[in-house]
């Protein structure tokens, strides 16, 4: 949804209220829980005609990064960046949430919305690896249609910790679809500045890995 003024708060949870209900605006949900990763993603033949983006960098070492990661997760601080916010940061990240996403983009306010499709929580204590995240998938007016993964996962055997994003998109409405290269530049920036903000949050400083 693309406005030429910044949307009020009492018009964006009205309209987050109006899309409860609403379904996902794309076939293939809950896509990202069945692959670990982006090359496995892409050979799936049902996923050729999106776009599909992966990022991963470190975050550090040890149980008590891996809890400073799903603190900084749950409290949505991969959207704290200059020109993006998740409004309402006190949405629970659980199945059937709706959030919204406010951003400035060339000259606009684009107003998203997106609904959790599925939490992981994994914390088997006989499990080499644990996993925190959540996926979510847009809904109709979203400028994109498909699904994100955010994941931070704890490697016990060599303690490191990491922060993850999975996705697969394409255009759902015209303007993206013409502007298509703008579009794939929004992806590109949010991607490497959501890491960077998750690092900041536990306060890391590692380069990206992926």
């Amino acid at each position: 949804m693309m406005c030429i003024r910044k949307p009020t708060e009492q018009a964006v949870r009205e309209y987050i209220w109006q899309r409860q209900e609403q379904p996902f605006s794309y076939e293939l949900v809950g896509g990202t829980s069945e692959f670990p990763t982006r090359e496995a993603l892409s050979s799936d033949e049902r996923f050729k005609s999106y776009d599909i983006d992966a990022k991963k960098v470190p975050l550090g070492y040890g149980y008590e990064v891996f809890q400073k990661g799903i603190l900084a997760l749950k409290g949505w601080k991969h959207f704290e960046l200059d020109w993006i916010t998740l409004l309402f940061p006190e949405t629970p990240i659980e199945e059937g949430s709706v959030v919204a996403v406010l951003s400035w983009q060339v000259g606009f306010w684009v107003l998203s919305f997106c609904k959790i499709v599925y939490v992981i929580n994994e914390t088997d204590e006989k499990a080499q690896t644990w996993k925190y995240g959540f996926a979510y998938g847009t809904l109709e007016q979203h400028l994109e249609k498909g699904e994100e993964r955010f994941v931070i996962e704890w490697d016990r055997v060599t303690n490191a910790v990491s922060y993850e994003k999975l996705s697969f998109s394409t255009p759902q409405h015209w303007m993206s679809q013409v502007g298509y290269p703008v579009s794939r530049y929004f992806q590109g920036k949010f991607g490497e500045e959501s890491c960077a903000a998750i690092q900041r949050a536990i306060g890391s400083h590692s380069a990206a890995v992926l």
